[in-house]
């Protein structure tokens, strides 16, 4: 594998993204059963997957993404709620066309 700038800053954000899902799995299990820890792990888990996002995006700067992963990345941020992943990936979607 290869360890340029490039492939960090996408495991970054892909792990951002997974993290960000297993998050709100973990606060929506925290609402369901009313478990305030659980909750609040989630919201701290989805938390430090934004700031880990960003600061893949920030290393990424102005690369261009696939725009098939960018609609995949929009419809996980809109299953998820996550307005970021939907903003990026819709970006990501109209800059391929």
């Amino acid at each position: 594998m290869s360890s340029n700038a490039t492939d960090d800053s996408s495991a970054s954000m892909l792990h951002g993204h997974a993290a960000y899902v297993a998050g709100a799995a973990k606060e929506t299990i925290g609402n369901v059963t009313g478990s305030e820890p659980w909750t609040s792990a989630g919201q701290s888990d989805k938390s430090a997957a934004v700031e880990e996002m960003r600061a893949a995006k920030e290393a990424s700067g102005s690369q261009t993404q696939n725009p098939t992963v960018g609609k995949v990345e929009e419809l996980v941020g809109k299953g998820v709620g996550c307005e970021g992943m939907v903003e990026e990936g819709g970006k990501a979607t109209t800059q391929g066309q």
